[in-house]
């Protein structure tokens, strides 16, 4: 039986997928994982190198300047909530719809994810411009790190919601199972965002402030773009033509997937709080090596970030197609294949960490601070790929209720008490948060893996 056709089966229509999700389809589960994944590793690896460098340049500026545009970027996880939600929702929708063959359909959740996202970002930009300085207090940040942080977080703030509405079209051409774009635009916004920090903070010398200006422009120009394309159409969606308004029956698919989701990185965002929190009882050197470590294990979860997204895209769209084998077979692909990715990161980060965190820094002694904090991370990296491909696996099919649980217990039952135990009780300082945090991986990766085991993910209604 074709895909490419509509045949009656005991009074019902088989699904007309695509002419992209047909094409995924015809290729098996691994092949159609990696063809998803690899623009998605190209991105994220150059978008970890953009961050990396740009943070670089802070990083050469003083421990100070880097603990401060450190402690400003951990409340931009209050905006994670919005941004990834609504693209995990736009992700199981448009996936859903387009392996069904609904494209008119997959373009009104995209256009009202959008509107949705745009009107957050707003509401936040404001929030961030008025209460900069109280947030980074209430962090228990000193005045040297709330003078430089405090202005870098009202700018980058403000212009969040940029970035937000820019993810969320990108997730929208990922879902209809086009991953070369997105790579092609974070690409040409990491040469905008590098260069423009190299000339701000090295050539015009403005301190901090420069790498905010930088990112900002850059989120203004890719949202920009990301538009223009997604008005013109990709892989079969387009935006254009269609109504931009709310519509009440869209919302409430969107939000039946997206709360649960919101709900799941709101505790992250303010686990990643909390966690921040006890970094800020050890030395401003622990500070700073903490924010260089956060960047170095972007390098291993970034590209599992691709994995994720072509887990994501690929279950939708098997499962609007009415195939779940497919389904599970392609969501077990891109764990595999993940999972190699992020072993052989760890492996380099327990041989050279004082290398990796020479890179970002020129204090020998931020380097010893981070020196066993960054070789347990290496350890957890291989759990943390299970976490991120299951976890878009699940996702993809409109299964955001039980990763929302999973989160609740990990942050506030596993991570945070233990970071405190092996951090305070037991003198191990910054390597006993990560430690905490490590052990965290292999618990969170277990549930999830036994929950795509079961199978219930694939009989969620999306």
């Amino acid at each position: 039986m074709s895909i490419q056709q509509v045949e009656e089966v005991e009074g019902e229509e088989t699904p007309t997928p695509s002419a992209r999700a047909a094409e995924l389809a015809r290729l098996s589960p691994s092949r159609a994982a990696l063809e998803l994944a690899w623009p998605g590793i190209i991105e994220q690896s150059l978008s970890a190198v953009g961050t990396a460098i740009v943070f670089a340049f802070v990083g050469h500026l003083g421990a100070t300047a880097t603990a401060g545009v450190g402690a400003a970027g951990n409340f931009l996880f209050l905006m994670f909530p919005v941004w990834r939600s609504l693209a995990i929702g736009t992700i199981a929708v448009v996936s859903r719809r387009m392996g069904e063959g609904r494209a008119t359909e997959a373009a009104d959740a995209t256009r009202q994810s959008l509107l949705l996202g745009a009107s957050a970002g707003l509401l936040f930009g404001v929030f961030f411009v008025i209460f900069s300085a109280p947030l980074l207090r209430l962090l228990g940040a000193d005045d040297e790190i709330v003078a430089i942080g405090a202005p870098f977080l009202a700018v980058i703030g403000a212009a969040n919601g940029f970035a937000t509405v820019w993810l969320i079209g990108t997730s929208a051409m990922r879902a209809a199972g086009d991953t070369r774009t997105p790579m092609f635009l974070s690409g040409a916004g990491v040469l905008v965002s590098v260069a423009l920090a190299y000339l701000f903070i090295d050539v015009l010398r403005i301190g901090p402030m420069g790498s905010a200006f930088a990112s900002s422009i850059s989120w203004t120009l890719g949202m920009c773009a990301m538009l223009a394309l997604l008005w013109r159409g990709v892989a079969g969606l387009s935006i254009a033509g269609g109504p931009w308004r709310l519509s009440r029956s869209t919302i409430r698919v969107l939000f039946s997937i997206s709360l649960p989701s919101a709900a799941e990185s709101a505790t992250f965002s303010f686990g990643i709080l909390f966690l921040s929190g006890l970094v800020f009882r050890l030395s401003t050197e622990d500070v700073a090596a903490h924010q260089i470590i956060g960047q170095i294990e972007t390098f291993s979860f970034f590209p599992c970030i691709g994995f994720s997204a072509a887990a994501s895209a690929l279950v939708g769209q098997a499962l609007g197609m009415g195939d779940p084998e497919r389904a599970r077979r392609a969501g077990w692909a891109a764990a595999g294949m993940a999972l190699v990715w992020a072993t052989a990161a760890g492996i380099t980060f327990l041989v050279i960490p004082s290398f990796l965190l020479g890179i970002f820094t020129i204090s020998g002694a931020v380097v010893m601070a981070g020196i066993g904090a960054l070789a347990v991370v290496g350890i957890g990296q291989p759990a943390q790929a299970l976490i991120f491909a299951l976890g878009g696996a699940l996702r993809g099919a409109g299964d955001t209720r039980y990763p929302l649980m999973v989160s609740l217990v990990n942050w506030f039952v596993v991570r945070l008490p233990l970071a405190y135990v092996f951090a305070f009780v037991f003198g191990l300082g910054l390597t006993g948060i990560w430690l905490g945090v490590t052990i965290d991986y292999f618990v969170r990766a277990a549930l999830l893996a036994a929950r795509f085991r079961s199978g219930a993910w694939a009989r969620v209604r999306v």
